[in-house]
């Protein structure tokens, strides 16, 4: 777009309910602490996996130094400037000093938390609390010869004991951006393995867990040098708070989290765009009945980097007393040079996003203010009409964060021209079924479905695949998060229930439509496309009793190779399932491989006969840090219990392997 092109937008006599309905199809998936630096186990020669108390708790030091408390972080190598090895020369430190780390007992809870908060309360007196989500803390405390727990037993930082940790308080913890350390229970007495937060996702998985990851100091051995990983990885709260790792639900004994106890105000700022920028263009919208928002966008080019900068300035928007506490950039798939923002904003780069949020417990960005945002990445790039989004502060965090949209510009791909370079989202069905649930008394249509893009530039909005009946009520949702990379594929599977009929027979046909990007949210290259059709008969009942299939599962052969070029092992599992019943199985049957090295699953679509087999197999790699001999495996058909079997006890198999140089 040329320079000193202005386009003044206003929804004018937008209702608040037409607003909402578009508000309802953009929302935030989760929330991540993307600058959380990923430091390695190995970054030192004396280091060993015992060193991961030091390793994060330098690490949330580190974060906090970039967040408005620079003194918690400076150059320690003296080699001009301030970056991760500076970070592991901190966590060296700590180890070799009072988190104590080459004793005997090593890190413990207790020395992690004195020695983090002596730290801090160092260089940021009365400036920060730890709160410790651990009841028996205080034992501990007294048992390493602490004398009595209180409050104030480091000076300059409030300790204080919490209830014991949670998905929820974790949740709620990065919901407003501290710094938490959970500590794994990994057997040993006043051991724990740790791992700093980094992010959840609101919407839980089929199971009811929440999926979480975290910055876990484990060798990347994919990555240059000496970094740690990213665990991707689900919790649940039951008796205690677990995390699946390493294919185990391991107990979260521990949690720490690192606050501000006066966090930074939201101040308001100014930018001017230069007369040689490339672009500058301004928007205005109206957000129904609470008030307007404005956005400037200006685009410098230095060399083969372009500078986008967004000002945003609330005019007069308020809901429940507050401003805005989100702005949303979608990122076409371009990498991200740098970013910059004021404390408290935290960036968030993921979600085919660029996202600034504040921390909970804020009011947000109040009418006459401004906040500036940039965003570097290589260029050239062409500025395009995009569709933004603002969000007001949530007063419960950890709740579900609705997007408002508004146009505005920002970033195209390098050879984005208008009109032909867009996403294009299409619907394939994959399979279906329709079977009896003697539980719900009626019968479930299941469909499964693979969603292309089949445009040439990614999809980077959140959009809604949709399933109706159209000869029966029912319906169904599923949510894709973006991007979807041009020829990149998702699959989905939904589901709805439909009664018998009043005759009590099997309801055929049901026909139903499978409609991606229901709601619109992405605009794409046709939009006529999205729409199609299938039919599915309902199989009743069996009249004979003894008529039944009957699924089993025999483990043909585990091989376990090394691959000493990518530095993996290689473990290859091969399944044979037979129907040993005597009724076809139309249905799809799923089978998964468990192993104390990870899972994987697969769907047998094809009709499976009486004495029929299929062959199904497994790879899965892991470090050759991690050998096990033996390794157990386990395959169980129909895990889910989607079909009903003449013997449900007869689904899985066992077998093991040695893997070794």
């Amino acid at each position: 777009m040329r320079r000193c092109a202005y386009l003044l937008v206003l929804f004018m006599g937008l209702s608040l309910l037409s607003l909402a309905g578009s508000a309802q199809v953009d929302t935030l998936p989760g929330l991540v602490l993307t600058d959380l630096q990923l430091i390695s186990q190995e970054s030192l020669p004396h280091w060993t996996p015992d060193w991961t108390g030091p390793i994060q708790g330098a690490t949330i030091a580190a974060w906090f130094a970039e967040h408005g408390y620079p003194a918690l972080m400076r150059d320690f190598n003296g080699d001009g400037i301030v970056d991760e090895l500076d970070t592991i020369q901190l966590a060296d430190t700590f180890g070799r000093g009072i988190m104590q780390t080459e004793t005997p007992r090593g890190t413990t809870d207790v020395r992690l938390v004195m020695g983090l908060g002596d730290y801090v309360s160092e260089h940021y007196p009365n400036q920060f609390g730890l709160k410790i989500y651990d009841r028996g803390f205080p034992n501990e405390f007294a048992a390493q010869g602490y004398g009595t727990f209180a409050p104030d037993v480091i000076p300059g930082i409030l300790l204080e004991l919490v209830e014991e940790p949670s998905v929820a308080a974790y949740i709620y913890e990065i919901s407003y951006g501290e710094g938490v350390i959970v500590g794994l229970e990994e057997g040993e007495v006043n051991r724990n393995r740790y791992l700093s937060g980094r992010s959840f996702l609101y919407e839980k998985t089929p199971a009811g867990y929440t999926p979480l990851d975290f910055a876990w100091a484990q060798e990347d051995r994919w990555e240059p040098e000496h970094q740690g990983q990213v665990l991707e990885t689900v919790g649940k709260t039951e008796d205690r708070f677990y995390i699946e790792f390493q294919g185990d639900w391991v107990p979260v004994e521990f949690m720490l989290a690192l606050s501000p106890v006066v966090a930074h105000e939201v101040q308001t700022e100014e930018h001017d765009c230069p007369d040689d920028a490339i672009a500058y263009d301004v928007t205005t919208t109206m957000l129904g009945d609470y008030g307007e928002v404005r956005v400037e966008e200006c685009v410098i080019r230095e060399g083969d980097l372009d500078i986008y900068i967004w000002r945003v300035t609330n005019i007069s928007f308020l809901k429940d007393g507050c401003g805005l506490c989100f702005f949303r950039i979608p990122n076409p798939g371009l990498a991200t040079v740098h970013h910059g923002e004021l404390p408290p904003w935290i960036f968030m780069s993921g979600f085919g996003s660029w996202v600034w949020w504040l921390p909970g417990g804020s009011c947000g960005l109040l009418p006459g203010q401004s906040a500036v945002f940039v965003i570097v990445v290589p260029g050239p790039t062409i500025d395009t009409s995009v569709i933004g989004n603002v969000a007001p502060c949530i007063s419960i965090p950890g709740t579900l964060v609705r997007l408002f949209r508004v146009e505005t510009t920002g970033p195209g791909g390098p050879d984005d021209t208008p009109g032909n370079k867009c996403p294009d989202l299409v619907i394939r069905v994959l399979d279906e079924s329709c079977v009896y649930d003697t539980l719900a008394e009626a019968y479930q249509l299941t469909v499964w479905a693979e969603v292309e893009n089949i445009g040439a530039v990614p999809a980077t909005l959140l959009f809604d695949v949709l399933l109706t009946g159209t000869s029966h009520p029912g319906s169904d949702t599923r949510t894709i998060l973006p991007p979807v990379l041009p020829g990149g594929t998702v699959p989905v599977m939904l589901s709805f229930t439909v009664p018998p009929e009043p005759t009590g027979a099997a309801p055929c046909p049901i026909n139903y439509e499978l409609m991606v990007d229901s709601g619109y949210a992405v605009n794409e290259c046709n939009e006529l496309n999205n729409l199609v059709y299938g039919n599915v008969c309902c199989r009743g009942e069996p009249d004979d009793e003894e008529a039944c299939p009957d699924l089993t599962v025999d483990i043909s052969s585990i091989t376990c190779e090394l691959d000493r070029k990518r530095g993996v092992y290689e473990m290859t599992v091969t399944a044979i399932v037979q129907n040993i019943g005597t009724t076809t199985i139309i249905d799809p049957i799923w089978v998964e491989m468990d192993s104390d090295r990870g899972s994987a699953s697969k769907v047998i679509h094809t009709d499976l006969g009486p004495t029929d087999s299929e062959v199904v197999e497994f790879t899965i790699t892991f470090s050759i840090n991690e050998p096990g001999c033996p390794i157990n495996v386990a395959v169980e058909v129909d895990y889910l219990d989607f079909i009903d079997e003449c013997d449900e006890n007869n689904n899985i198999a066992w077998g093991d392997v040695c893997c070794s140089y």
